[in-house]
């Protein structure tokens, strides 16, 4: 019994850093380096500053819409990177439709 809760128990803390969404700052990378990051990890936390400079944005980002998962649709839109506005797919609950 003992081994058996052990072994479900290490199969979790192992798989768990796996499962761990990467987070990355925009304003130091090119748009071909987002591009290759989001391709890499299918899914990052983008990080970049707001409109008017006074604070740091982050949302989850990934590679295509189907990555958006169950519930969720994918939303084209534009952030900046150092060598200018770069194209990525941000995700939003289908419960933003609902009245």
């Amino acid at each position: 019994m003992w081994k058996a809760i052990l072994s479900v128990t290490m199969s979790i803390g192992l798989a768990a850093p796996a499962m761990a969404i990467e987070r990355y700052d925009t304003q130091s990378r090119s748009c071909q380096e987002v591009q290759t990051l989001l391709a890499r990890d299918r899914q990052a936390i983008l990080r970049y500053p707001s409109r008017d400079g006074r604070a740091m944005v982050y949302d989850r980002y990934v590679i295509n819409p189907a990555q958006c998962g169950p519930g969720l649709y994918g939303v084209r839109v534009s952030i900046p990177s150092a060598s200018g506005k770069c194209p990525v797919v941000n995700c939003h609950s289908l419960s933003d439709f609902a009245p």
